[in-house]
């Protein structure tokens, strides 16, 4: 073949090759044109329906808010609205971002459709008559191939362009919680809340005790008018008396009429309801879920038992968890609204945190794991449906604390301990508020809170008093002050905003005053009793039950079922000694006039006839 044609018929190859990436490249740019085009009329027609001042669920927080009957539960409302107005936004704007990139995106792809397709019509009218030449042929085939190459470069590029679109376009917040596996996924970090008035005032939750500890699980009665004398052997002073069914360390749980407690063993679970006035049982329902269940029972220990947690209510409905994972909610009625199982839990001494209620979900902490390997999480189901709102992994290993629920720095946080971290997280969403990396060990004392400051503790570590209204990680900025005599293994910690108190399980009461972390006193708690010789003798006691306070005095149970009552000062000051007579584990719920107790096989109320 002479030179003259071989370089025609090379030329002839060339022009063969980029007619075919032309080509290509112009389908490729058309096909992603379309897509943008599409995506964009979704977005369109999803944001129109989607516009933050038209939400039909705003409209009604707002309607319910001028109707409310007072001020505070219309700062509640309001409050509500505010959060939900945020998210709403928060999601408009996103999508008006993508609209924005999209333009972009669908400009750029129209351009490079059109380039594309010119220099395809440029290159087909150059296009000679085929001639047969091997040389030719097998150098336009790596052409070709060449321009495969370029052709595959130019659509994943195209196609990456695409997948951020899609990103953009769902317009999820930063920071929000994913919900779990299996579960539906909502816009804006969690399913929207109940709607108003399906959930309790602040105001409302405040005169009951509708979860461990009472109100924010801070241990403190809106009550001072409650009995301060009674003794259960003789019968004074107590208003009813009432056999539990199954055992639990859970406590009582307290709404209006109702009072709630939990009862298990290995293979049955149960929820039951008293009325508070009589003692008679009004419903008393099993917990089934036979298609999550684990198959075998979880291990743990006696003192922790099956029914460790307690129950937490709304006034709506009340909601249970066991050792096993399984988890009900019932209404005031004992209908089952729905039930689910959470586990196995993997827990060494067995299952132990309490339930919150929150806007009309339930919390779930599930600590589990080691500090090698933690596997723990914290969701929120909706207390209707039983449906995950959403769920957050958390990076501590197995406790036994509960979470404290308050309102600190102007927002909601939900405040938790494990190991090593103290964690505050956005009970609307799952989204990390805070950390501080302050405890070891087993983690059992609950969080509290008063005058400003988060108190965590637990033995072989420190008291913390934590400033929560920080952001990430706040271990060397928000630690206001620390202590380390007196520290819980067991025991919450209790506080009046001027004074906290530390108990060990062994009798020992630390106090500490709340303005420095200076201590005031360190004293044991201690009840005489009579020896086999017959004299009078000082002895400890084994405390297992969280106090709790009642106006100018503090109440705490020891294991065998008797209540030390103290002055809430700074000087340590028994005031009274009164026995229930029976083992006594779980913390009491004070109401006016009243206080419900649980002993190991009764319910009992003290208070006046």
């Amino acid at each position: 073949m002479s030179a003259s044609a071989a370089t025609t018929s090379s030329g002839d190859a060339r022009a063969r090759a980029r007619f075919h990436a032309a080509a290509a490249s112009a389908a490729v740019a058309g096909l992603f044109t379309l897509f943008v085009c599409g995506f964009l009329a979704a977005a369109h027609v999803r944001t129109r329906t989607l516009e933050f001042h038209e939400s039909e669920e705003l409209a009604a927080l707002r309607a319910a808010m001028l109707k409310a009957p007072d001020a505070a539960s219309a700062a509640h409302l309001k409050e509500t609205i505010r959060r939900r107005d945020l998210r709403l936004r928060e999601d408009y704007f996103a999508r008006e971002g993508f609209t924005r990139t999209g333009g972009y995106l669908l400009l750029g792809g129209a351009a490079v459709f059109v380039i594309a397709l010119a220099q395809a019509a440029s290159c087909r009218r150059r296009l000679p008559m085929p001639r047969p030449d091997p040389e030719a042929a097998e150098r336009a085939a790596r052409s070709r191939r060449l321009a495969r190459v370029a052709v595959a470069s130019l659509a994943l590029a195209i196609g990456g362009a695409g997948i951020l679109a899609g990103v953009l376009w769902t317009g999820e917040p930063a920071g929000a919680a994913k919900p779990a596996p299996g579960e539906p996924a909502q816009a804006g970090g969690g399913a929207p809340p109940a709607a108003a008035g399906d959930f309790p005032t602040p105001e409302e939750i405040a005169k009951q005790w509708p979860r461990f500890r009472g109100p924010g699980g801070l241990g403190i009665s809106a009550y001072t008018d409650v009995p301060d004398a009674w003794n259960g052997p003789t019968g004074e002073g107590i208003l009813w008396k009432a056999p539990v069914p199954l055992p639990g360390e859970n406590s009582p749980v307290v709404w209006g009429d109702r009072v709630f407690v939990t009862g298990a063993t290995e293979k049955n679970r149960e929820v039951y309801c008293f009325d508070a006035a009589t003692g008679r049982m009004l419903w008393q329902k099993p917990v089934e879920t036979p298609e999550g269940s684990a198959a075998e029972p979880p291990e743990i220990l006696e003192d922790t038992g099956y029914a460790a947690p307690t129950a937490a209510t709304d006034g709506r409905r009340v909601a249970a968890i066991f050792a096993n994972g399984d988890v009900a909610c019932f209404d005031f009625a004992g209908r089952r609204l729905w039930a689910r199982n959470l586990g196995p839990i993997k827990n060494s001494y067995g299952y132990s945190s309490s339930l919150n209620m929150h806007l009309g979900r339930v919390l779930v902490l599930l600590d589990q794991g080691t500090p090698a390997k933690p596997a723990s999480r914290l969701l929120a189901i909706d207390a209707a449906t039983g449906k995950t709102a959403w769920e957050t992994a958390r990076p501590v290993a197995a406790s036994w604390a509960t979470p404290a629920l308050v309102r600190a720095a102007e927002r909601d946080q939900l405040v938790t301990a494990g190991n090593p971290w103290v964690i505050a997280y956005d009970p609307a969403g799952g989204a990390e508020l805070w950390r501080a990396k302050l405890l070891d060990g087993d983690v059992a004392p609950s969080p509290t809170f008063g005058a400003g400051l988060v108190f965590a503790a637990n033995t072989g570590t420190k008291l913390a008093a934590i400033r929560p209204g920080g952001r990430g990680d706040v271990t060397e900025s928000a630690v206001a002050w620390s202590a380390e005599d007196g520290l819980p293994d067991i025991v919450s910690p209790l506080t009046d905003g001027k004074l906290v108190w530390l108990f060990t399980t062994d009798g020992l009461v630390t106090c500490y005053r709340v303005k420095d972390g200076s201590k005031a006193y360190e004293k044991e708690l201690e009840v005489v009793e009579k020896g086999k010789d017959g004299k009078e003798k000082k002895v400890g006691v084994v405390v297992k039950s969280s106090p709790a306070l009642v106006g100018d005095r503090f109440y705490v149970v020891d294991e065998k079922g008797l209540t030390h009552i103290l002055a809430a000062g700074e000087e340590f000051k028994v005031l009274a000694i009164l026995p229930l007579g029976e083992a006594v584990r779980a913390s009491p719920a004070f109401l006016a006039r009243r206080i419900y107790m649980r002993g190991e096989k009764h319910l009992y109320a003290v208070g006046k006839k």
